[in-house]
C-alpha cells in the first residue's frame, strides 16, 4: 500500500485522538506524523508536559486509554511515539507549526527536527482546552482571553474544565469526529454550563450546533 495514501487515511484518527487525549486531560503541546525514509513508514509523534510530569509507562497507559475510545481506529500503540515537552524534536516542531500556522494538518518535506532527519512530515495545527487554575478558596477558574490575561470564576472543577474544553466541542462540530447523538449530548451539557454562567453567546452557539448534529 501507499505510505502517502495510508497517512492520509489516519491523519484523521490521529486527530481523533489528539482531541481525546485532551477530553482526558492529557496535554498535548505538538503532534505530527513522520516518514523518516522515502520507502519508510509513518510514525505519529505526541509531545505533552504530562509526560513530563508521570513516568512515561503511566502516560503511555493514559494514551492507550484514548486509543481504545475510538471505534475502528486505524492508529495503533507500535504508531506512537511519546516526546517529553522539553525534548530538541518538540521544541522545533513546535516552532515549524507556529511559524506555519494553519487549520489543516500542514506537510512539509525534508526537514530536520532536532536530531531527528523526516522524509517528510504531517504537523497538526493548535488544539487545546482553555486553562484551568484553581483558587486557594477551592473555587476555579477558566483562562478566557489570554491576550489581557481574563480569567472567569467557576464552582466547581467539572464547570471550569467543560468550559474550557468548548473550543475543542467546537472544533468536533465543525469536523463531526464523533456520532451525531453523542456530539449532540456534549454540545448541549457544555451550553447549559455556559448558561449557567450567563455566558449567553456561547451557549446559544452551541444549542445551534447541537441541533443541527441531531439534523
Amino acid at each position: 500500500m501507499d505510505t502517502d495514501l495510508l497517512v492520509d487515511d489516519r491523519i484523521e484518527d490521529g486527530e481523533k485522538l489528539i482531541r481525546q487525549l485532551i477530553r482526558d486531560q492529557f496535554e498535548v503541546g505538538v503532534a505530527f506524523w513522520v516518514k523518516v525514509n522515502e520507502d519508510g513508514l509513518w510514525y505519529l509523534y505526541i509531545a505533552s508536559s504530562s509526560v513530563d510530569a508521570m513516568k512515561m509507562g503511566e502516560a503511555l497507559h493514559k494514551v492507550y486509554a484514548a486509543l481504545n475510545k475510538i471505534p475502528a481506529c486505524s492508529i495503533t500503540p507500535m504508531d506512537i511515539t511519546l516526546l517529553t515537552s522539553t525534548d530538541p524534536i518538540t521544541q522545533t516542531a513546535i516552532a515549524l507549526r507556529d511559524r506555519h500556522p494553519s487549520r489543516e494538518p500542514k506537510r512539509h518535506r525534508g526537514l530536520r527536527l532536532g536530531n531527528l532527519a523526516t522524509e517528510e512530515l504531517c504537523i497538526y495545527p493548535r488544539l487545546f482546552p482553555l486553562k484551568v487554575r484553581e483558587l486557594a478558596d477551592g473555587r476555579w477558574e477558566v483562562l478566557i482571553s489570554e491576550f489581557d490575561d481574563l480569567w472567569f470564576k467557576c464552582d466547581s472543577e467539572e464547570d471550569a474544565r467543560t468550559i474550557a474544553a468548548a473550543r475543542v466541542l467546537e472544533s468536533e462540530a465543525l469536523g463531526r469526529s464523533k456520532s451525531r447523538e453523542e456530539l449532540a449530548v456534549e454540545l448541549k451539557k457544555t451550553a447549559d454550563v455556559m448558561e449557567k454562567y450567563r455566558m449567553s453567546f456561547g451557549s446559544r452557539f452551541l444549542r445551534r450546533r447541537a441541533q443541527e448534529a441531531r439534523q
